[in-house]
């Protein structure tokens, strides 16, 4: 049985063994626990090292790991296919698989979710990659990837899709859907506006779910979807910085701090408190692979002004007097 779940993990069955194997899931809570147990392993593991990954050292750990905590009794078995399913899971800087099997019905497919402060980047079965800002998931249809490639997000995701003429890849994100044959682009569904896509490459169709309405949104063009669901806006994208989440990239020039504010608050993770005075302060610079202190020492060396009041854990309190201009 351990040789199935680890074919389970490293996506090795065909859909009618993953059927059979996620029924014997539903109704043996033995078999749950331990396939649990699997997946909560090779989790702990990918937590221990987010900067470098090496297969046979992950799986290593995990078995010992196993006998050390006597999670489930593996003796005198072939491991290779649980190896395989380290890679799959922990690729590179990857995240982990959320199987939920908490009813009778048929599993509605797999859930990718990243945590509260990082971004967690996933290969998909049919190859497509893509990245998970904080708090956002990611749920598979069943059978994705063979019948189709229909997926829910919630939250922001950068997405490189796999080209594949015959299956189109549709998203489906607050009261929009994206559809595409393969290409790149940035999807965001909590914005105050409403949904917004940014294209980086290719040609998207934008529509929504509430009136119908669609667009076709081509490389370099930004959409954005209202609240409402009704109205769709498309522009050229003229602000880069909405990668800078996971490019780690951001340019201004005589932006006002509040804006400033709001993509150190998406790409870092953290909150940042400030009085209404010093938002209209005007920046001109470029942050690239920084940490938020480095770029928090940046405003304060560059605004007289500004004091950093306090910098605690994903917190950043400022206060200061109007700029000068």
């Amino acid at each position: 049985m351990e040789e199935l779940m680890a074919k389970y993990l490293a996506n090795e069955l065909n859909t009618s063994e993953r059927a059979d194997f996620e029924s014997k899931l539903i109704q043996d809570e033995q078999l749950k626990l331990d396939f649990e147990a699997y997946a909560n392993l090779f989790d702990m593991v990918s937590n221990e090292n987010n900067d470098v990954f090496d297969t046979d050292t992950a799986w290593s750990k995990v078995a010992n790991r196993t006998k050390e905590e006597k999670v489930v009794s593996i003796v005198n078995r072939n491991f290779s296919f649980l190896k395989i399913a380290a890679s799959i899971i922990l690729l590179s800087v990857a995240g982990y698989f959320i199987f939920n099997a908490t009813n009778n019905s048929a599993p509605e497919g797999t859930e990718l979710a990243a945590t509260a402060n990082g971004m967690k980047e996933f290969t998909l079965p049919d190859g497509s990659l893509v990245k998970l800002n904080a708090n956002a998931k990611l749920t598979l249809s069943e059978n994705f990837g063979d019948s189709n490639r229909n997926v829910v997000l919630s939250g922001e995701a950068n997405f490189d899709v796999v080209r594949n003429a015959d299956v189109p890849f549709i998203i489906e994100a607050g009261n929009s859907t994206v559809k595409v044959l393969g290409t790149s682009f940035n999807l965001t569904t909590d914005t105050e506006e409403g949904v917004e896509l940014d294209v980086t490459e290719g040609l998207v169709e934008f529509s929504s779910t509430v009136t119908g309405v669609k667009e076709q949104v081509s490389q370099g063009q930004s959409a954005k979807l209202d609240k409402s669901g009704k109205i769709i806006q498309k522009n050229q994208i003229k602000d880069a910085n909405f990668s800078g989440w996971w490019t780690r990239k951001l340019e201004y020039d005589a932006t006002p701090l509040s804006k400033v504010f709001e993509d150190l608050e998406k790409t870092y993770w953290v909150k940042i408190d400030y009085n209404k005075e010093i938002g209209a302060c005007t920046l001109t610079t470029t942050f690239q692979g920084v940490s938020i202190e480095n770029v928090i020492k940046t405003i304060d060396a560059t605004f007289p002004e500004i004091k950093v009041i306090s910098i605690k854990e994903n917190r950043i309190k400022l206060e200061g007097k109007p700029c000068d201009h």
